[in-house]
């Protein structure tokens, strides 16, 4: 149930992302893309737990994952599985970088070294 509840989500996260760029990926970008996705709805999740449970347990133990833990996870994880990708689709629309990287000339170079 553990890797159910921790690895499935991002599958989805997957889906949704290809149908919103609306391209395909390489198998090797699909893969890095899986594991951001397991990454950051882990990290989310833990992080939820962290701050509601009322035991501040920084292992899993066998006795936090009763079904009705798994329920919730699954179905909490789920949600952040599917808002996730659209709010990163939003984030790259919004914010667009780009870097411009340009090489000295030897002239200038010169002239660094002679001002020291």
């Amino acid at each position: 149930m553990f890797f159910v509840c921790m690895l499935l989500p991002a599958s989805f996260s997957i889906l949704i992302s290809e149908k919103l760029k609306k391209e395909k990926k390489s198998l090797r970008d699909l893969i890095l893309s899986y594991f951001s996705y397991t990454f950051f709805i882990t990290m989310i999740m833990n992080t939820l737990i962290y701050f509601i449970s009322s035991e501040k347990s920084f292992w899993y133990r066998t006795e936090t994952f009763t079904y009705d833990f798994c329920l919730k996870y699954m179905w909490l994880s789920f949600v952040i599985a599917i808002v996730l990708p659209y709010l990163l689709h939003i984030v790259q629309k919004a914010v667009k970088i780009n870097i411009e990287v340009k090489e000295r000339s030897r002239d200038d170079k010169k002239n660094i070294k002679k001002k020291h």
